[in-house]
C-alpha cells in the first residue's frame, strides 16, 4: 500500500525537475567552437552578440544565415569587428544597443 504514494511522489519530483530544466535551458556557452572564416554579408540574416555572463566566460557571436543555419564566429576576427562597427555607424540614430545582449538584423 505504501508503494503507490512513494511512486506518485517520485513521479511528481521527476516532473518538477524536468520542468525546471526546461525553464532554464541555457546551462553554459552556446558556442563550443568558433570560426574565423569570412561569411559574406549577403548571406547573413542576423548577428547575435552574447556578452560574458554567469553562464559563459566568453563573448559569443552567433551568425544566423538566410538559410537558417547558425555559425559561431570568433569575436576577435577582424571581419566580424568591421561588420559590427559598420552596422553600428549606419544605425546609430535608429538603434540603441543593450549593454547585456544585442541582436543585429540584416
Amino acid at each position: 500500500m505504501t508503494t503507490k504514494p512513494l511512486l506518485l511522489l517520485a513521479a511528481l519530483t521527476l516532473f518538477c525537475c524536468i520542468s525546471t530544466l526546461h525553464a532554464f535551458p541555457r546551462s553554459g556557452c552556446s558556442c563550443i567552437r568558433t570560426t574565423s572564416n569570412i561569411i559574406p554579408l549577403r548571406v547573413i540574416k542576423k548577428i547575435e552578440m552574447i556578452p560574458i555572463s554567469g553562464h559563459c566566460r566568453w563573448v559569443e557571436i552567433i551568425i544566423t544565415r538566410k538559410n537558417g543555419s547558425k555559425v559561431c564566429v570568433s569575436p576577435t576576427a577582424s571581419w566580424v569587428i568591421d561588420y559590427i562597427r559598420n552596422f553600428q555607424k549606419k544605425n546609430m540614430a535608429q538603434t540603441t544597443v543593450s549593454p547585456t545582449a544585442g541582436t543585429t538584423n540584416f
